[in-house]
């Protein structure tokens, strides 16, 4: 035998050897994939609307002139506290002084002639019952008293009023409180009715907001509700409060004024504060998924989703609502149950049955929470 044809007849041999000798490749072992899930909550959702509120005093007023005339002087400035029946402004009194003096000649005039036909109608009382007048001669003295009497009270009416428009020429405090606006300088001319003033009572707030017509219509006095009050460089103050009254009228063809009672401390705030107000809801929610947990179905309205169960991927199907719910959310009417575990990402490159774990999310940022 050639020397070449006998090296490779043994170094056949010796592979033949080693590859006897080596032991059986074991079987491919994979790890569970790690998948991103949704818990699926209940569609009852506790959450809240926020409106904005204006505090106000509950006892406060506007103040002005009844009658219209030339403002001589005002004793009270903003800020001031005042007590009830305290003179705030005056008008200049003199027309309704010299109203007066005439009002008063009117009734000492009325009042004379009043005498004079008193005694005139006695006398022809006297004369008729002795026949002496007729009838219509007594008639006509008895009906200029009457006269008499009417103007008289004609007179004494003007100088009531007369006096009462005096007493308009002041404005009076109504309760103790403090004066927080002022609307009129001295010497100026002003129309009755005008406000002058807002006097405010120094204890007692209540908050006011103006709310939707959807929403007003599902509250009721005695509901609570969130108020938070912040001021600069301090911290937010949170305060309950409750629903004490809500009007029957529309503002504004839209808005509804409700007014609010704090319970416990009042906010250390003054009135025309805003605050913020937040009232509780329950609302329904129809169970969603997101767009990207959702596989191709055949039929329009249908999807189906793969769920993590006892580490496996498990398919399911599911039926779709209408529409597109707000963050890429997909409604679903069925086929899934509150904590259920919905693979949200990659569902596409995943098969039923595969082994599969809760992916959990880490982070190497200071101080972030894993």
């Amino acid at each position: 035998m050639p020397s070449s044809t006998y090296k490779a007849a043994a170094f056949t041999l010796l592979t033949a050897l080693i590859t006897g000798c080596s032991p059986a490749p074991s079987p491919t072992h994979f790890e569970p994939r790690p998948v991103k899930v949704e818990i699926i909550r209940s569609g009852e959702v506790r959450a809240g609307e926020s409106f904005i509120g204006t505090l106000r005093a509950r006892q406060r007023a506007e103040l002005g002139f009844e009658s219209s005339g030339r403002i001589n002087a005002i004793h009270v400035d903003v800020g001031d506290r005042v007590r009830s029946g305290q003179v705030l402004a005056r008008l200049d009194d003199s027309p309704a002084l010299r109203r007066i003096e005439k009002a008063e000649a009117d009734r000492t005039s009325a009042a004379a002639a009043l005498a004079e036909r008193a005694t005139q109608l006695r006398q022809n009382e006297s004369l008729a019952k002795d026949q002496i007048i007729s009838e219509t001669t007594l008639e006509a003295v008895q009906t200029q008293h009457r006269i008499a009497q009417s103007q008289l009270q004609a007179a004494e009416a003007a100088l009531a009023l007369a006096r009462r428009e005096l007493s308009l020429s002041r404005i009076t405090a109504p309760f103790d409180g403090v004066i927080v606006a002022r609307n009129a300088q001295p010497h100026a001319d002003i129309s009755a009715g005008l406000p002058v003033f807002q006097i405010e009572a120094g204890a007692g707030l209540e908050l006011v907001a103006m709310l939707p017509e959807s929403v007003a219509a599902r509250i009721a006095p005695g509901q609570f509700a969130q108020a938070t009050a912040s001021q600069p460089g301090q911290h937010a103050d949170e305060m309950q409060v409750k629903l004490d009254r809500i009007s029957s009228r529309n503002e504004s063809g839209s808005l509804v004024q409700a007014v609010f009672r704090f319970i416990g401390v009042e906010p250390a705030l003054r009135s025309g504060a805003m605050v913020s107000i937040e009232l509780p809801t329950l609302e329904n929610r129809e169970l969603s998924i997101p767009a990207t947990a959702l596989l191709p179905a055949g039929d329009s309205g249908q999807g189906r989703i793969l769920l993590l169960e006892n580490s496996k991927l498990v398919g399911r199907a599911v039926q779709l609502g209408s529409g597109l719910l707000p963050g890429g959310r997909l409604p679903v009417k069925s086929g899934l149950s509150e904590g259920d575990k919905v693979v949200v990402a990659g569902a596409p490159f995943l098969s039923e049955g595969q082994a599969a774990v809760e992916h959990t999310s880490t982070t190497l940022l200071h101080g972030a929470k894993p």
